[in-house]
């Protein structure tokens, strides 16, 4: 059988078309200040003899520079292939700038930006304490002004120590986020999805464990995340022909569990574990490797629920898809449907009963291979149905690696636990970010963001208490006249899940185009508003709570309200300023909330008259104007 090239099980299969669009970015050169302590000089002395060494190809001058450690697991021919492997993608390297050194406890970390033919990227080496290389790996690179510091993130309410988790070999180092006041406090130890992630989750514009942490905080409960094993040890690790899920994630986070139960600052009681994506996904194997049964409950976000394999075909088969739907070159999607055929074709040796982990067939050529056989078998849903961890699964509706069908799954695997609670967040995609529009695989991932509150408010009530409020989610599609990707789709389908307008379940009818009236308007504001706390919907109540607001309505009930009417109400309520609508209007103008209508030249003039503020204010107007506000 003849051998072909297969990109390995930590390519996003979304990335079609990324490559292209991020091509010829623009990374800022962090330089080194002169000012250096003798060890900090020491390390720049061994970077760049690594460098040149490495990129000369003098593999037998480059080999004592290596730990004990890492040559025990790395021959030069091996060396040289890695090399190789890690680099040949980006082309020649031209130039190399050092960009920072930072110890992390386990290893002096050095970052390297590397320019060369066909864009940049990062180089990655970990120095152990004699001075010696005991890793090294590639990232992308990026410009770091793109994450997002999330307006929770107030570091006067929290601290933060280095922690080292596991002994030894593959040692990692840690980060404790720790509420400030009176200990201890719970923890949740996060694990990580797909890929050689950092302790942040690191991935294209977010950084969503960074996020979890700092967050949670803000709530009481300390959060301990960690470099992965594939990102401090990446090297080591693939040299290991037997390396599983248990070496990349299982058997780390226990270790993580373990390290907290001697913190003075922790309560050891109420010890959490957050899995997200693959972390989730492996959460049942955390849960059956805890054998002093320290976990007290157990979080899932966005956790696969079926076989790997085909979670990874189903990806690569929409990405196709979208990459049609969106125009992409043919060259691309040429290539990507010969890289389904290959999957495909590599994949019946992989279902094939009469091979297994200790019988691989040679001709399976997607790397790793032993881990994905000690996969095969391996059904999350099966295991932790059988378990009694307490458990709170979430899941993004706009999530395209792992669909928010897989929330449906876990329900109908744990329908007789009773100690399993679920909730779906509409707008979420895979990095845990919310997202406007319909996703394709590209715009979201380059569109920075953070972890929503409501998300992180849900965890630290399921954490304090052991139970969140549910809401039921309501699908759309079961309305005659709902239709995806219009400008008010995803608006309505935020407000009826926020259960701030309704649908006419007999008619089973939107009627997204229905003029309001003024109570009718009223009515959804004051529930947008109040939420909960609106007890009384009487006409009576509702006016007086307008009056409360200072809104100047008219007390006609039954009125058809108009969009200038309606703005300046929104302007009010919003700015807490009496406005005229030409100001109202122009005040929504600004904040991005109205366009204006389409002008004969194909236009959008953001006039008052282009508004057209006579017009009756519609349920579809409504939603989208509270939907874009609240965003």
């Amino acid at each position: 059988m003849k051998k072909r090239k297969v990109v390995g099980k930590w390519v996003l299969a979304s990335s079609i078309g990324a490559a292209a669009i991020s091509g010829g970015i623009s990374i800022p050169v962090q330089q080194v200040h002169a000012e250096q302590s003798v060890n900090e000089a020491d390390f720049e002395k061994a970077t760049k003899d690594f460098l040149a060494l490495a990129k000369s190809q003098k593999w037998d001058e480059l080999m004592p520079l290596l730990s004990a450690n890492l040559q025990s697991h790395v021959s030069k021919e091996g060396l040289s292939q890695l090399w190789t492997a890690l680099t040949s993608p980006y082309g020649a390297i031209k130039e190399t700038a050092i960009q920072s050194y930072r110890d992390n406890g386990v290893h002096t970390k050095a970052t390297v930006l590397l320019t060369a033919e066909k864009g940049p990227f990062l180089l990655v080496v970990n120095f152990d304490k004699n001075g010696k290389v005991d890793d090294f790996h590639t990232e992308a690179a990026y410009d770091p002004s793109q994450f997002l510091n999330p307006d929770y993130n107030t570091p006067e309410n929290y601290t933060e120590k280095k922690m080292t988790i596991g002994e030894g070999t593959f040692s990692l180092p840690g980060v404790l986020t720790v509420p400030k006041g009176e200990g201890p406090f719970p923890v949740v130890v996060l694990v990580h999805g797909s890929g050689a992630n950092d302790m942040d989750e690191t991935a294209y514009a977010f950084k969503p464990f960074r996020d979890i942490a700092v967050g949670l905080a803000n709530n009481g409960i300390a959060v301990l995340r960690y470099d992965k094993r594939t990102n401090t040890h990446a090297i080591k690790s693939s040299m290991n022909p037997k390396f599983s899920i248990m070496e990349e994630t299982v058997l780390d986070a226990n270790d993580a569990v373990k390290a907290l139960k001697s913190v003075p600052e922790i309560d050891g009681d109420n010890i959490f574990v957050l899995g997200h994506s693959q972390g989730g996904y492996a959460l049942p194997l955390i849960l059956e490797n805890d054998k002093e049964k320290d976990i007290k409950g157990a979080i899932g976000v966005a956790g696969p629920t079926g076989k790997f394999h085909e979670l990874l075909i189903w990806q690569t088969e929409q990405s196709i898809l979208r990459a049609k739907s969106m125009n992409m070159p043919i060259e691309q999607i040429k290539a990507a449907q010969v890289q389904l055929d290959v999957l495909k074709e590599q994949f019946k040796l992989l279902d094939d009963p009469q091979y297994s982990k200790d019988n691989i067939p040679p001709a399976f050529q997607i790397p790793n291979a032993y881990w994905w056989f000690d996969l095969r078998d391996y059904a999350p849903t099966s295991l932790i149905k059988e378990q009694n961890v307490p458990l709170l699964l979430l899941q993004g509706g706009k999530d395209i690696q792992v669909p928010a069908s897989n929330l449906e799954n876990w329900k109908t695997a744990l329908k007789d636990r009773n100690d399993v609670q679920y909730k779906l967040y509409p707008d979420m995609m895979h990095m845990l970010v919310n997202m406007k529009g319909e996703p394709n695989g590209i715009t979201e991932y380059m569109t920075p963001g953070n972890v929503p509150v409501e998300f992180l408010d849900d965890i630290a009530e399921w954490v304090k208490t052991g139970s969140i409020k549910e809401t039921e989610t309501v699908d759309l599609s079961v309305y005659k006249d709902y239709t995806p990707g219009l400008y008010w789709s995803d608006a309505f389908q935020w407000a009826v899940n926020q259960g701030i307008i309704e649908g006419f379940k007999a008619e089973k009818l939107l009627k997204p185009y229905q003029p309001m009236t003024e109570s009718q308007y009223l009515k959804a504001f004051l529930r947008y508003k109040l939420g909960d706390e609106l007890k009384d919907e009487s006409l009576k109540n509702l006016y007086e709570l307008a009056q409360s607001y200072g809104l100047q309505v008219s007390e006609e009930a039954d009125a058809a309200l108009s969009r200038g009417k309606a703005a300046v109400l929104l302007a009010k309520n919003f700015t807490d300023k009496d406005m005229t609508e030409e100001e109202a209007v122009q005040w929504l103008y600004a904040e991005n909330i109205v366009n204006g209508y389409l002008d004969e030249k194909g236009h959008y003039p953001k006039t008052y008259e282009s508004y057209k503020p006579k017009d009756t204010m519609t349920r579809a107007h409504l939603v989208t104007m509270l939907y874009r506000l609240q965003q």
